[in-house]
């Protein structure tokens, strides 16, 4: 008997028998798979992840109101969204819609199909919402139990199902059985962010449940999280659950969008190949430009190349690799270096590392990169998950120099508040500077530049100039605009 009771007391529960309580806690009185459609509205801050001064947050900021509409069965979705400046006022309305496979933005008269990258993040929004989670749940055959944890003093049994390229997983309450949160794991290669750290995790926890008019329990805040850091809060002010199926009209997207969308997702950026956007080009001998999405560069010296940068993806550094070979055949690549280290500037690393090569940095992002080389990368292996190695890092604290020659590098820390981990680079032999990620040209309201450069990194970089004594001519940066007249930049406008 005590052995039976033993076996009764590991045995896991019902992975469909906890899905069923929490559906019937949820709908109440109500029918869940009755729903048909779910409206929305709200306000919502958000952390703009991956892009601040320091790879680690913390992060800017963005607010907006919006409004949304749910078809709970086609996974359909139009939100309906406006940007509030610090000002208090606000942008023009943005609508996004998600039908099928293709998300569109329309802004006033015009509507642009979005990339596949972005249609990733707006369907975890949809089906890892309460109702559509749950009914995934309750539907998959592969649903299992996994688990029992507890948060805040609370217990919840932990059921996942596989989801697209990755898993989801819903934590139920054991006490109220409502589902506290939902977790989604899977990598997103097409998200120029969130690629480089492999098996990601993508948390929403559902707080505040209140009874609404429909009769049904509705969590009124949720809170969204991407590897334990912050990306979005949202907080509804009403919610409305209805039986009638939404007007299809809603979800229109015209045929322009969607061929827009399948032309945009060629250039996510697991597909993004060398010279789709640029073609190298020589700047001075030995040292070539691949003006892409942004740049790279290859630094020729008397023992090697050198590589600036390490964007886009793990392939995209092969290319380049592939176009110094086909510079300079038998040239050993002997360095990268990295001027700096914001999330989208991370795709190539973990391939720069699996290939053994020394990697120029900041002191200050050693430790990131290090934790970096370790995310692990089990859904989609990448070359470093399949064959580990340690990083070969070079910490840059003071001037660094890196080869002889013509082509001589000396790398300075930037310093400042904007460029307090970014690298510059300076050319003695030519006078010329590579200003990392510090050069942005103003823009006016219609888009045209304007005068001058964005005033804040521009003061960063001049100053570290200024500071080194350097004689610069010419200048180029990280991002794919001209090389330019060191004169045209150092006036402050």
């Amino acid at each position: 008997m005590r052995l039976l009771a033993l076996l009764l007391a590991v045995t896991p529960p019902d992975p469909h028998a906890l899905v069923d309580g929490a559906i019937a806690a949820m709908q109440r009185n109500t029918s869940l798979g009755d729903i048909r459609s779910v409206r929305l509205a709200g306000a919502q801050h958000d952390w703009i992840l991956g892009n601040a001064e320091r790879a680690e947050g913390p992060w800017r900021v963005g607010y907006s109101q919006f409004s949304e509409l749910h078809d709970i069965r086609n996974a359909s979705l139009r939100r309906t969204a406006q940007s509030v400046l610090p000002t208090g006022a606000k942008s023009a309305d943005r609508i996004t819609i998600l039908v099928d496979s293709v998300v569109a933005n329309r802004t006033g008269n015009r509507e642009i199909g979005a990339s596949k990258s972005f249609y990733e993040d707006v369907i975890d929004r949809v089906d890892g919402s309460p109702i559509r989670a749950l009914l995934l749940a309750s539907r998959s055959p592969a649903l299992k139990y996994e688990r029992v944890v507890k948060h805040y003093g609370v217990t919840f049994d932990v059921v996942s199902f596989p989801w697209r390229n990755g898993r989801m997983e819903l934590e139920l309450n054991r006490d109220s059985h409502l589902p506290g949160a939902v977790e989604i794991v899977r990598p997103y290669s097409d998200n120029f962010r969130w690629a480089p750290f492999g098996d990601v995790h993508m948390r929403a926890d559902y707080v505040d449940w209140n009874v609404q008019p429909s009769g049904a329990y509705w969590p009124m805040q949720v809170k969204v999280s991407l590897n334990g850091e912050p990306l979005r809060d949202v907080t509804f002010a009403t919610v409305a659950l209805d039986t009638a199926a939404p007007a299809a009209d809603s979800f229109a997207v015209s045929d322009s969008a969607r061929l827009q969308s399948v032309a945009a997702s060629k250039l996510d950026f697991s597909r993004f190949r060398l010279g789709m956007r640029g073609q190298p080009t020589e700047l001075e001998p030995g040292i070539v430009r691949v003006p892409d999405q942004w740049t790279q560069t290859l630094v020729r010296q008397p023992d090697g190349v050198v590589i600036f940068e390490a964007h886009i993806s793990g392939q995209y550094l092969m290319d380049v690799i592939g176009e110094a070979h086909k510079r300079w055949p038998g040239a050993p690549i002997k360095a990268l270096v990295m001027t700096s280290d914001p999330w989208a500037h991370l795709g190539g690393v973990r391939q720069a590392m699996a290939l053994g090569i020394p990697i120029y940095v900041s002191s200050g992002s050693v430790p990131f990169l290090t934790a970096l080389a370790k995310m692990p990368h089990t859904m989609e292996p990448d070359s470093l998950a399949k064959v580990p190695r340690a990083p070969k890092f070079i910490p840059v604290v003071g001037k660094t120099v890196i080869g002889r020659g013509e082509n001589q590098i000396e790398l300075y820390p930037v310093g400042g508040e904007y460029g307090e981990r970014m690298l510059m680079a300076y050319f003695p032999g030519h006078k010329v500077l590579y200003g990392a990620d510090l050069v942005f040209p103003n823009r006016g309201p219609d888009g045209k530049v304007d005068k001058g450069f964005f005033e804040t990194s521009a003061v960063d970089l001049r100053r570290a100039v200024a500071r080194e004594k350097l004689a610069v001519d010419s200048l180029f940066c990280v991002q794919a605009s001209p090389i330019m007249a060191w004169d045209a930049f150092s006036v402050t406008p």
